[in-house]
């Protein structure tokens, strides 16, 4: 059996990212795991790390499920942002560096370097523009490499303004079947590794569109392109107007949302598209909030780095499938969407290995 011993934090190195988003698809998917062999691995080759949450994690007990979970585990001498309302006793075991002046539920968030490595609970901002400051923050006090603690519905933590890369995690626990929970992680995948237009005239144009912060039109003239702005700063509740006035042009060939692209909107365009190179675009990947792939070419401003795929075998249900059946049955349904990222379960040791065109498993 081939082992995953330095594999999942050697990829991540040498990726050259300087932060990483760990994104569960579902409660109790091994994130907390990963987060912390990621941990260990690189504060084992002499890597000071970073440490934050979007939104809480790291708690003892599941704040939803009330399950028992694995806490984050901070080394000696990282760095680490979190409320100052859940340090609890491993107050005496950090040194305070800074702290932001806005308070929210838990208190104000802290940064601080740790004396000794005790177990602690992350607590950070939900959105992207405080997570990226506060990612901004650890590394400009010494971290080399910033872990941010994510999650589906706290996905802010992949967005390209807050993170270099990204790894999602799934598990046991995340559907009924060995089956349900592949195809959605394959889906997931190919949502994450939207790509931008291959026109580089039209990413431009995107660009400039997501900058004003209004959905536009891109209309193809006699020259090129031209941008066609709305009024509107969102498609959310605006589809049926917005679609209205797409029909208005006389040769769209895309539409730029800045804000949340929904499965409604991408529906009416897709019924409206008039030929099979109409695009939608959007910010990024985790402006989308779909859960099928639409009938519509789909495409990004700012791409997300996609380097790999965590598995957890086991749930607290009592569930346990065979690592080396879920690695592969994983990996065989992301290359079906076209992608061969590897696949680790970082406590068996089971991994995806690169052969030739394919992969195997080991």
């Amino acid at each position: 059996m081939t082992h995953v011993e330095h594999d999942l934090a050697d990829m991540v190195i040498q990726s050259g990212a300087k932060s990483l988003a760990v994104i569960g698809t579902a409660k109790n998917v091994g994130k907390t795991v990963t987060m912390n062999y990621l941990v260990s691995e690189m504060y084992a080759k002499g890597i000071t790390l970073g440490l934050v949450s979007s939104g809480r994690d790291g708690e003892i007990v599941d704040a939803l499920t009330g399950d028992p979970k694995p806490s984050v585990v901070p080394p000696k001498g990282s760095w680490i942002a979190t409320a100052e309302g859940v340090i609890g006793e491993a107050e005496m075991y950090l040194e305070v560096a800074d702290v932001f002046e806005r308070a929210g539920i838990f208190g104000r968030i802290i940064i601080g370097r740790m004396l000794e490595s005790v177990p602690i609970e992350l607590v950070g901002p939900q959105t992207a523009k405080e997570l990226s400051l506060i990612v901004k923050k650890l590394q400009a006090f010494g971290a080399d490499i910033v872990l941010v603690d994510g999650a589906l519905d706290r996905k802010a933590a992949a967005s390209p303004q807050v993170t270099d890369a990204t790894i999602l995690c799934t598990g046991a626990a995340a559907g009924r079947s060995l089956e349900a929970v592949a195809q959605e992680i394959g889906f997931m995948v190919w949502l994450m590794s939207r790509p931008q237009p291959e026109d580089d005239r039209i990413l431009l144009l995107a660009r400039e569109a997501t900058d004003r912060e209004r959905v536009c039109f891109v209309d193809a003239c006699s020259y090129g392109f031209v941008l066609r702005p709305t009024n509107y700063v969102t498609v959310l509740g605006n589809e049926d107007v917005i679609l209205e006035e797409l029909e208005e042009g006389e040769n769209p060939v895309a539409v730029v949302v800045p804000g949340a692209v929904n499965q409604e909107f991408l529906y009416g365009v897709s019924a409206w598209a008039e030929n099979d190179e109409f695009s939608v675009i959007s910010r990024d990947p985790v402006s989308i909030f779909i859960d099928k792939k639409p009938q519509v070419n789909l495409y990004v401003v700012e791409p997300i780095l996609l380097l790999g795929v965590t598995v957890n075998p086991g749930s607290y249900a009592d569930v346990y499938w065979d690592p080396k059946e879920m690695v592969s049955e994983v990996a065989r349904e992301i290359s079906k969407w076209g992608y061969a990222l590897p696949v680790f379960d970082v406590v068996s040791g089971e991994k995806t290995v690169s052969e030739g065109q394919g992969l195997a498993v080991g």
